[in-house]
């Protein structure tokens, strides 16, 4: 008995061993690289060294005697970020920015690797050495202090970094040494899938940030190089271009000045915040306004519910009709759940939001962060008909009628049938409805025309089939009693934004409280997905109709 019990401690201690480090999920890492502009080529000025919220901390690339820091090391990110006489960079004020748009438990760490006069083929570690025969001897210099390979200091401080906290993206300014280069997109992507695959990386979940050279505006000499750097995203979909127009530069016209500096690692910083689902403002608390970048990425390691697809009898329709059904991770049918139903457009059916939602996925990662109420999600077949495939002319009226008709089949039939077959909770406070398009447009007619029945209510870019608001809500009174969150959201460029937007207008009229939440995009997944993402997460809790306002994405004068 003693040796089995030794021998278990032996493999938990191996284990442990194996691991010997516990990744803190609120510390974010970025991995910034480039050229002199990414080094600093700006004077490290008085006010760049003061207020530097502890927060913000940079691990060092290299030994600095002087300034009593060593190679692989965190420390308060006072400058210089890069190497021990470098200047200041964009990377000095975007962690800046960011620390003070992120919530007080949410710490920053950066790692700069960055060699002035460098080609982007320096990080290619495949061909660095064909590349080092035709560097310039004061860059051996500069390349030696990372002992001969930028790259691969960087792939090594970025893995003492993964030891203590989570890589959230990489920052990249580079491109004046490769001016007029039209293959380098390619290669940057290079350099970008080698960092993926070295670090364990998922490029759906850690974006590239890489800023444009010294704008024409300002009389760039290598500004002709923007053009070819707009095109990354062409070839790096997670790749973002950060602006420099309008960024105070240096007498050479080549680099930024400290001005230009604070400023393009202010928009930086505002990118990688969007990303993050924040928005940039530093009069309100932050605020999550939109899903974060790898939202609906699949996670190996998170735990997964479980779809099926169940049947049921409707006598509605005079046939047994089929529904798909979400069950959260850890489902116990002894424990009594919520229920949200989540309705599809009008050429779908129940598989719908599977195949080009990911709801699943969606879920799985919120309920990994802690962010939803356990709910069981019913995906029906919105259209009450005995042929009720998405097939033929889906505008045909008897199959527009369907949807119409569905009303009666979800009352009479689909909920009576969840509520034998699952342990739910039948109270309208534990019932939700929600939908893209024409079922958005269904999701208001029978949620605020069943406020008995519903107390949770999204119309995702609601289509026509949207009743008359004053149908919708003929006495606001008693819909302010009774409803708990209506939710109404729509991309900002959707033709059928018209549909929710006359409800809005109806209901600020009335003083009926709900959100209205318009977000960058057309009538597709990419918003619906998103709408799910932040309705869902406020599904069978405590209201605060205070913070209903902060959800619109959009500005008043354009979008952010």
């Amino acid at each position: 008995m003693k040796s089995i019990i030794r021998f278990f401690l032996i493999v938990v201690l191996f284990f442990a061993g194996q691991k010997g480090y516990s990744q803190d999920p609120n510390f974010h890492i970025y991995l910034s690289f480039g050229q002199s502009n990414m080094e600093g080529a700006a004077p490290i000025e008085a006010e760049d060294k003061i207020n530097i919220d502890p927060r913000f901390q940079v691990l060092e690339a290299v030994d600095c005697p002087d300034l009593n820091r060593e190679m692989g090391k965190w420390y308060t990110a006072i400058p210089p970020l890069c190497r021990c006489k470098t200047g200041l960079t964009p990377t000095d004020y975007f962690g800046r920015i960011m620390v003070a748009n992120l919530p007080k438990n949410i710490q920053v760490g950066v790692v700069n690797v960055a060699v002035g006069g460098c080609k982007i083929e320096l990080f290619d570690k495949d061909n660095l050495e064909s590349y080092i025969k035709t560097a310039p001897d004061w860059m051996l210099g500069i390349i030696k202090e990372y002992d001969g390979s930028p790259y691969a200091r960087l792939v090594e401080m970025a893995k003492i970094a993964q030891k203590k906290g989570v890589i959230k993206g990489i920052l990249l300014h580079q491109g004046e040494s490769n001016t007029g280069d039209t293959l380098w997109p390619k290669k940057v992507k290079i350099v970008y899938d080698n960092l993926m695959r070295d670090l364990n990386l998922d490029p759906k979940k850690v974006p590239l940030l890489s800023g444009e050279t010294v704008n024409e505006d300002q009389n760039g000499k290598c500004a002709s190089m923007n053009k070819i750097i707009a095109t990354l995203p062409q070839t790096i979909p997670t790749s973002y271009v950060i602006s420099s127009k309008g960024c105070a530069v240096a007498t050479d016209f080549l680099h930024f000045n400290a001005a230009g500096y604070r400023e393009l690692g202010k928009r930086y910083a505002e990118k990688m915040l969007s990303l993050l689902g924040y928005k940039s403002n530093a009069s309100n608390d932050p605020f999550i306004v939109q899903a974060p970048i790898g939202f609906d990425a699949l996670d190996p390691k998170v735990p997964t519910g479980k779809i099926e697809t169940v049947s049921y009898n409707s006598k509605t329709v005079g046939t047994v009709r089929k529904a798909t059904i979400y069950t959260p991770p850890g489902f116990a049918k002894n424990n009594k759940y919520p229920v949200l139903y989540l309705l599809h457009g009008i050429g779908g059916d129940e598989k719908e939001w599977l195949n080009g939602g990911s709801p699943q996925i969606i879920l799985d990662n919120l309920y990994a962060e802690g962010k939803l109420q356990p709910m069981i999600v019913v995906m029906p077949n919105g259209r009450a008909m005995k042929d009720d495939s998405a097939s033929g002319n889906i505008m045909a009226p008897e199959k527009v009628q369907a949807f119409a008709d569905f009303e009666k089949d979800l009352l009479k039939d689909l909920i009576p049938f969840i509520e034998k077959k699952y342990n739910v909770r039948k109270d309208r406070e534990h019932r939700a409805i929600a939908g893209l398009s024409m079922g958005g447009g269904q999701s208001l007619n029978f949620g605020l025309g069943n406020l008995d029945k519903f107390a949770w209510i999204g119309g995702f870019s609601s289509a026509p089939n949207t009743k008359k608001t004053e149908e919708l809500v003929p006495n606001p009174e008693e819909t302010k009693k009774k409803l708990k969150l209506l939710w109404i959201s729509c991309g900002d460029k959707d033709w059928l934004i018209e549909n929710s937007q006359r409800t809005h207008d109806y209901l600020v009229k009335n003083n009926v409280p709900h959100i209205y939440y318009l977000e960058p995009g057309v009538h597709d997944f990419k918003v619906w997905k998103n709408s799910l993402y932040m309705f869902s997460q406020l599904l069978f809790k405590p209201v605060d109709e205070s913070s209903f306002a902060k959800y619109t994405v959009l500005e008043t004068t354009g979008q952010i």
